[in-house]
C-alpha cells in the first residue's frame, strides 16, 4: 500500500465514522502545502467545509497509526487538508521501493503509429510512437498484460494504395518523393509484369491495376519502414496486422456487412449504404458502402475493432493522429451499438511544429515540406528524440526545440536527468563496496532537509506509474524523471556522500535507489541510462 493509499483508506473510515457516507474524493501530492493534500472536505459537503476539514482532522489525529505516518495535519484553505509525513512514514516508503506490482487480469491491446505504407516516417508520426512504446512499458511494469499492434493500411482497394500505384506505374506525382523513385526503380521489373504490352482501354479499371501496383509498391515501403521502426527507433510490436491480408482477402468485410444487414442496422441511400450510428450517438449516419460499391474505410475501422474485441481484450487503446480527430465518435457509437465487451479508449495525438531558434516550422505533406523522422533521429539522437516528443500531454500541440535537443549541457532536460544518472555512478563507484550493496541499510540517521528531500520524491515512484498506468499521461514520467535529477543535484550539493561519518553507508545506499529508480524511469521512456557523458 502507497502512503496515499494509507491516507486515503484513513479518511474513508473517518468520514464513515462522522458522516456515515462514502464519497469519491482525491488524495495528491502538494508539495506547496506540505506532503499531500485532499480535497474530501469539500466534496461531502456536509455543512461548512472548514469546520468538515477540521472535524476531520481531529478524527484523524486520535488514531495511533495515522499518527505515526503523519507528524502534521492543517486545514487550509475553503477546506482543504494538507499533511506532512513523518519520518517513519518516509522510511517505509522508501524500504518499499523495487516491490513489484501485481499482475493484473484481463489483456491490452494497444495500437499506435499505423500509417500509411506511402513513405517514409514523417516528424508528426514520432509522438504516437514513442508515446505508445512508452505506454507499454508502463503497462508492463504495473503488471498488466500487453499486446502492441501495427495495422497496416495496405488494401488494394485503397484510394491512397490506388494512388501510390499511379506513381509507381510513372502516371502520378502525389506521393513522388527521391525515396519513392528509388523503390520505384528496383521494383520496375515486377511492376512491368502486372500489365501486357497490349491492353483494351478499360483494362485498369477492369483488373485494379493502380492498386495491385500500389500494393506492391507498399510492401516494399512497409518493410523499409518496419526496419526503421525496429532498430532506430527502438520498438517492437507483436503483431503487424495487414488489413489486405487478415481482412479484405479473408472475405471479413462481407461477413461484417452481412451482420449488419441482418440486425438491420444499415440503409440504403442515394446508392450507398449507412449505417446507423446517428441512434448510438454520432452525429449523424455514417457510410459504410459506397455508391460505386467499394467499402469505406469506416467499414474497414468496424471489422477490424470487432477482431480485436473477439479476441477477448479487456482493452483496447488506439492512438491516432490529429486528422482522425473525427473519427473518434463514430467509433464510440458503433462500439455501443454492436454492444463490443471492453473498453473502447481512442487518444488523438495534436500536431509538431519543427522550431529552430525563433522560427517555427510547420510540415505538411500536401505542401512537400515533409521533415522525415530519420532525418531529426539523425540530429538529435534516440534519447533526446524520445524525451522531447514523451516531454508533451499527447492532445497538446508542441513545438520541437531542435536546438535545445541538441545540446549538450544542463539546459537540456534529457541531458540533465542522465548526467545525475552518470554522476551516482562515478560517486558509487569511487564507494567502499557502494557499488555491490547487497542488503538494505537503515535511512533513519538522515534528517538534513536535501536528504528528506530526495527520499520524498523517491517515496512516490510508484504513484507516479499506477496514475500514469490509469490516465495514460506519459509526460508524468519527464517531470517526475527531471524532479528527481534536481532533488539529487540538491542532495550532492549540500550533503557530503563519501567519508561523512557514522551516516556514510545510509547516504551511499540513498543514492543508490536513487540510481535505480532514474535507471527504471529512463527505461519506461526508452531512453538510455548512461554511466559515463
Amino acid at each position: 500500500m502507497t502512503t496515499r493509499d494509507f491516507l486515503k483508506t484513513e479518511l474513508k473510515k473517518a468520514i464513515f465514522n462522522l458522516y456515515g457516507k462514502e464519497i469519491n474524493f482525491e488524495v495528491a501530492a502538494e508539495e506547496r502545502f506540505g506532503d499531500y493534500a485532499t480535497n474530501a472536505a469539500l466534496v461531502l459537503r456536509t455543512g461548512n467545509p472548514k469546520e468538515v476539514a477540521q472535524k476531520l482532522a481531529d478524527k484523524l489525529r486520535g488514531s495511533a497509526r495515522f499518527n505515526e505516518y503523519v507528524e502534521k495535519t492543517e486545514v487550509a484553505g475553503p477546506g482543504f487538508l494538507n499533511f506532512w509525513l513523518s519520518h517513519a512514514a518516509l522510511r517505509r516508503a522508501f524500504e518499499s521501493l523495487g516491490k513489484k506490482f501485481p499482475k493484473k487480469a484481463g489483456k491490452i491491446n494497444l495500437e499506435f503509429i499505423s500509417a500509411n505504407p506511402t513513405g517514409k516516417l514523417h516528424i508528426g508520426h514520432g509522438r504516437g510512437a514513442f508515446y505508445g512504446d512508452a505506454l507499454s512499458r508502463v503497462f508492463v511494469y504495473a503488471g498488466c498484460r500487453v499486446d502492441r499492434e501495427y495495422f497496416i493500411n495496405d488494401s488494394k482497394e485503397s484510394a491512397q494504395i490506388k494512388e501510390l500505384g499511379k506513381t509507381a506505374l510513372g502516371e502520378g506525382t502525389k506521393y513522388l518523393t527521391d525515396y519513392l523513385s528509388v523503390k520505384r526503380k528496383a521494383q520496375s521489373a515486377k511492376l512491368k509484369n502486372l500489365q501486357p504490352i497490349r491492353q483494351p482501354a478499360d483494362y485498369k479499371l477492369q483488373t485494379n491495376l493502380y492498386g495491385e501496383a500500389g500494393f506492391l509498391l507498399a510492401e516494399e515501403i512497409q518493410k523499409d519502414n518496419k526496419k526503421f521502426i525496429e532498430a532506430d527507433l527502438g520498438i517492437k510490436f507483436g503483431k503487424w496486422y495487414s488489413e489486405e491480408g487478415a481482412l479484405r482477402a479473408k472475405g471479413i468485410f462481407e461477413k461484417t456487412l452481412t451482420s449488419l444487414q441482418k440486425e438491420k442496422l444499415v440503409y440504403e441511400k442515394d446508392g450507398a449504404m449507412w449505417l446507423k450510428t446517428a441512434e448510438f450517438g454520432d452525429d449523424e449516419d455514417r457510410v459504410v458502402v459506397r455508391s460505386d460499391k467499394s467499402y469505406s474505410y469506416f467499414l474497414s475501422d468496424i471489422t477490424y475493432h470487432a477482431d480485436k474485441f473477439k479476441r477477448g481484450y479487456k482493452k483496447v487503446i488506439d492512438i491516432w493522429g490529429a486528422d482522425h480527430h473525427g473519427h473518434v465518435k463514430r467509433m464510440e457509437a458503433t462500439k455501443k451499438m454492436l454492444g463490443w465487451k471492453g473498453d473502447l479508449n481512442i487518444l488523438i495525438s495534436q500536431l509538431v511544429t519543427l522550431k529552430v531558434g525563433a522560427l517555427r516550422k510547420k510540415f505538411s505533406k500536401r505542401a512537400g515540406n515533409v521533415i522525415y523522422l530519420e532525418d531529426l533521429l539523425r540530429e538529435v539522437g534516440i534519447d533526446a528524440l524520445r524525451w522531447f516528443f514523451l516531454d508533451k500531454a499527447l492532445n497538446t500541440h508542441m513545438d520541437f526545440d531542435l536546438e535545445l535537443a541538441k545540446k549538450q549541457s544542463a539546459e537540456n532536460p534529457v541531458y540533465y536527468v542522465q548526467y545525475a544518472h552518470a554522476r551516482i555512478s562515478s560517486i558509487l563507484k569511487n564507494a567502499k563496496g557502494g557499488a555491490k550493496l547487497k542488503k538494505r541499510i537503515s535511512i533513519v540517521g538522515l534528517q538534513h532537509p536535501s536528504e528528506l528531500a530526495l527520499i520524498k520524491k523517491l517515496a512516490r515512484f510508484s504513484e507516479i506509474v499506477e496514475d500514469t498506468a490509469a490516465d495514460y499521461q506519459v509526460h508524468r514520467l519527464t517531470s517526475y524523471a527531471y524532479e528527481l535529477a534536481y532533488a539529487f543535484s540538491g542532495f550532492y550539493r549540500d550533503v557530503r556522500v563519501l567519508n561523512s561519518g557514522e551516516n556514510e553507508a545510509a547516504r551511499i545506499y540513498l543514492i543508490s535507489e536513487t540510481q535505480k529508480i532514474l535507471k527504471t524511469v529512463l527505461g519506461l521512456l526508452g531512453i538510455n541510462a548512461p554511466d559515463k557523458m
